[in-house]
């Protein structure tokens, strides 16, 4: 039976491992990624950021350098549980069209 999460998702998520950095009023995060896609990325911490906060990711794309991408946190999880890592569900904002190109790039 599918979860919930993935019957809402608008694009397939891959599993992809690089190097995040998380940036809001609040927090700053350093971490990696689990999955993404064009869409979104779920990034694992053990102290996830409040549901609806606006961030500013930095990742670290093999080959392409660093990239910064806004977001908003969509969903945390905030204990793992049943195999699957602590982390947030972080949507993509106001992507230019070079970091969607890239993006789409590692996703392939």
């Amino acid at each position: 039976m599918p979860d919930k999460k993935s019957e809402k998702r608008k694009e397939e998520r891959i599993k992809k491992t690089i190097k995040s950095e998380v940036k809001s009023d609040d927090a700053l995060t350093y971490s990696t990624t689990v999955d993404m896609s064009s869409g979104g990325i779920f990034i694992s911490t053990p102290e996830p950021l409040k549901n609806g906060s606006e961030i500013e990711l930095s990742l670290t794309l093999p080959g392409e350098g660093e990239v910064k991408v806004n977001g908003v946190v969509k969903w945390i999880r905030e204990d793992e549980k049943q195999g699957c890592r602590a982390g947030m569900g972080i949507e993509f904002r106001n992507m230019d069209d070079s970091t969607k190109k890239k993006l789409g790039t590692l996703i392939r």
